[in-house]
């Protein structure tokens, strides 16, 4: 680890004060999971209607279609997380258009947002159970966990959906460029944070995400430890300021099997605590 004042001082104030676990068959990863908790947002796991909450969408049923290259395997598919495949704005549209009229054709209307994602919108997508990308990218997955919906009538009808939207991916001139320029071609469609809001629910005020150091983002470890002297200087030092500014903050840090979060401490005995067996970074790292 890499020096971390910011985080070394503020860890002294600070006791667990929650602990979120995720097992290796669980659907989202702990980051997502404490992240919908602290929107307040509906849903078991798997079904947290990501897309909706993000686009501001209420009253239908949404999901994210994320552009993406997996590999399949006898039993299992692995994938490789949307943002590495670093999709041109001019790439996507062209595939979006491509897609657009086979989604139609099961009643699914479709808008790009950004070149990784586009917002699908439609009955089909109701009552679905999906696995974030994200995870998928830490796990391999069986191909019946992709998506698990209510009946088995509407399971097939996804099912023959992806397939034909395999198909028509792999004849598209935007692979074929991509193939030529060495790029990894878009293979198949991911759909994640399906569901619906019956209201719309605006983002907790005051909340602040810090990504850097997820893992495509921080490829080797001369990354990871700029990626971490970066957080410290700026997310930590600011939550730093504001409790010595006496307001009331909270510290979540995610991994791949745990989320923790912390609050500040009271009282005698958290001072003797802090005191004679300080919190260390490295212990919180071994629980995440």
């Amino acid at each position: 680890m890499p020096p971390l004042p910011h985080l070394q001082a503020l860890l002294k104030r600070l006791r667990l004060a929650d602990t979120l676990t995720c097992d290796d068959d669980a659907p989202d990863t702990p980051f997502e999971r404490a992240l919908a908790r602290a929107h307040g947002l509906p849903g078991a796991p798997g079904r947290v209607p990501w897309a909706a909450f993000d686009t501001g969408t209420p009253g239908q049923p949404c999901a994210w279609l994320r552009p993406c290259h997996w590999q399949l395997g006898l039993d299992h598919i692995s994938l490789l997380p949307p943002g590495q495949l670093a999709l041109a704005e001019a790439e996507s549209r062209a595939l979006l258009a491509a897609v657009q009229p086979l989604l139609q054709d099961d009643g699914l209307t479709l808008d790009y947002v950004r070149p990784d994602a586009w917002l699908a919108r439609g009955e089909l997508l109701r009552d679905l159970s999906t696995c974030s990308s994200a995870r998928a990218a830490q796990h391999p997955l069986t191909r019946d966990r992709l998506v698990e919906a209510a009946t088995p009538e509407r399971s097939a009808q996804l099912h023959r959906l992806q397939n034909e939207l395999q198909m028509l991916l792999y004849t598209h001139p935007v692979n074929d460029a991509r193939e030529q320029a060495r790029q990894l071609p878009v293979n198949a469609l991911w759909i994640e944070g399906a569901g619906v809001l019956d209201h719309a629910i605006a983002p907790r005020p005051g909340l602040r995400v810090d990504g850097r150091l997820a893992p495509d983002a921080t490829p080797d470890l001369a990354a990871w430890q700029a990626a971490w002297q970066a957080i410290d200087a700026d997310s930590i030092a600011a939550l730093r300021q504001s409790l010595d500014a006496g307001h009331d903050v909270r510290l979540t840090l995610c991994g791949p099997r745990r989320a923790l979060t912390l609050q500040p401490g009271h009282g005698l005995a958290f001072r003797l605590s802090s005191l004679f067996r300080p919190q260390r970074l490295s212990d919180l790292r071994s629980q995440l």
